[in-house]
């Protein structure tokens, strides 16, 4: 498996970055956040996964047994628990983290409210989450970049974010409907793809990458949980699914009303007044729906999909 690019040596020039983001369809940015920030994140993540029997001990990431794994009820017992943790969202808005995505956009940002939060016991399969594209749930605007934060350690026995570099270029692949899921989201990429590069991870370290850019991730074979999330990025002026002004994995979990009760701030779900939603056309099948997909004109890859 290949090892991501580390561009850390184009930090401040963001049109380098840009033309990296554009040819390699991701970042990857060893030790940019503030690791401290991020390790007391997954303390507070650590004490909740312990007080509804996800962890054996609060203060260490071993899980409380063998066979945990993220089911329907989850979005109403584990998840709920989890995205009450006002910093999980907190941290989508890091200063240091928001100037930066501000400067690759070159334009006013929103982050999307429905954060995901990945909890990743030991897997049995090949993935802990399979091969996808984002755009796959976006629909409506192409330029959204996703931040991968990984909030524990990463190696070849816990692994993190893959991707395949390049990917990108191919423009939205359809999911294949027989590989599950609740709706059709995944693609049909073995495991063991040479073209898949990945990283060992540390708290502080960040990965960004574009909603074409095929993406999963790798197996945890540890007795450790692995945990991340996912805060995806967009220009203000461009739409976004209506579905994303709730919590992840709403209506199975409850609105904010529920979720930021006791929160110090409506802002880590507030949109900026100008944001067009778009909702899901009624009445049409999903599948060929997406089959019928077509991503609008990237201004993040100018016109490399074309050229590809």
């Amino acid at each position: 498996m290949h090892h991501l690019r580390d561009s850390s040596d184009i930090l401040k020039d963001a049109e380098k970055l840009r033309d990296r983001l554009a040819e390699d369809g991701y970042l990857y940015l060893p030790g940019f956040l503030d690791a401290s920030e991020v390790v007391a994140v997954q303390s507070e993540l650590r004490a909740v996964l312990h007080s509804v029997g996800w962890l054996a001990d609060p203060d260490r990431l071993a899980a409380a047994g063998r066979g945990l794994g993220f089911r329907p009820h989850s979005f109403r017992t584990l998840y709920p628990a989890v995205l009450r943790l006002e910093s999980v969202h907190r941290i989508a808005f890091d200063a240091v983290l928001w100037a930066f995505m501000e400067r690759l956009f070159g334009g006013e940002i929103f982050c999307h409210p429905a954060r995901v939060v990945r909890i990743a016991p030991q897997s049995a399969g090949e993935y802990a989450t399979r091969a996808h594209q984002d755009y796959v749930v976006q629909h409506v605007t192409t330029d959204v970049v996703t931040c991968w934060i990984p909030f524990t350690r990463c190696d070849e026995d816990k692994q993190g974010l893959r991707l395949i570099p390049g990917s990108q270029l191919r423009g939205f692949l359809p999911p294949d409907a027989s590989l599950g899921g609740r709706r059709p989201l995944y693609l049909s990429v073995p495991s063991d793809d040479p073209a898949w590069a990945t990283a060992d991870y540390a708290p502080g370290d960040l990965v960004l990458f574009h909603s074409l850019t095929v993406h999963g991730g790798g197996p945890n074979a540890s007795d450790e949980l692995r945990l991340s999330t996912d805060l995806r990025y967009q220009l203000v002026d461009d739409p976004m699914r209506a579905e994303f002004t709730h919590p992840h994995g709403w209506p199975m979990t409850p609105d904010w009303d529920e979720i930021a009760a006791g929160w110090s701030t409506d802002e880590w779900y507030r949109l900026p007044d100008r944001v067009r939603l778009v909702p899901m056309p009624d009445g049409v099948d999903y599948g060929e729906y997406l089959a019928g997909l077509v991503p609008q004109p990237s201004r993040l890859l100018a016109d490399r999909r074309q050229i590809a």
